[in-house]
Order: structure tokens, then sequence, then C-alpha cells
């Protein structure tokens, strides 16, 4: 059996939930496993990762165990989805990637604080 990308989300966020529900429908090749991190506590266990480090950003394990969050994370999804791909290589360039992960910091930091 192919071992999946877990995805290690925050299923009580709205905006995250969209999100994922997103990924979920247009994962036709069933690559990830989507963990919602209020209802698989043993998951998390095995990580070696507090909840809340979990509900600071993204996080997801891949194939072969390495731990990837934030910005880093989101990158590892969009290169699975073809219409995302382009994105991926776009946010991969360093000017970019910095501006970006400036500003999903500032959105992880007002999500704690609104969920």
């Amino acid at each position: 059996m192919e071992k999946k990308i877990k995805v290690f989300y925050d299923g009580n966020c709205k905006v995250c939930d969209k999100e994922i529900s997103y990924y979920k429908k247009n994962d036709i090749n069933k690559k990830f496993e989507w963990v919602n991190i209020h209802n698989s506590k043993s998951k998390i266990q095995r990580l070696n990762l507090q909840k809340k480090e979990l509900m600071d950003v993204l996080h997801i394990e891949t194939e072969n165990g390495k731990i990837l969050k934030g910005v880093d994370a989101f990158l590892e999804i969009w290169v699975n989805f073809k219409y995302f791909k382009s994105l991926a290589f776009f946010v991969r360039i360093k000017p970019i990637k910095k501006l970006t992960e400036i500003i999903y910091k500032i959105w992880a930091e007002k999500r704690k604080k609104k969920y």
C-alpha cells in the first residue's frame, strides 16, 4: 500500500475547513490523508508534536516521514494538484516565498485569536 501525505489541519477553523474540503474533493488520486487535529489524538501523538503547535500553522507529514509546516506544507500540497502546480512554482521563488511566509504568519496569528 502506498504511503500517503498526511495533512494535519484545524477542522474547527471555518476557513481552514473550507480550503481542506476543496482539496479533499479534488484529491482524485487519493494521495493525501486528511487529519482533523481535533479528533485524531493518536495520529498527533505519533508525530511528537503538541496540538498547540498544530493549531499554529498547517503541518504535513510527507510519505517519507518528513514534517513540513506553514508555507512549505502548502507547497507540498499544491504540487500535487494540477491547477496549483504553477502557484507552487511561483511561490518557491525566494522573495515571493518570503513575502508569502510573512503574510501567512500574520494570517495565522489573527486566526488563532479568532478560533
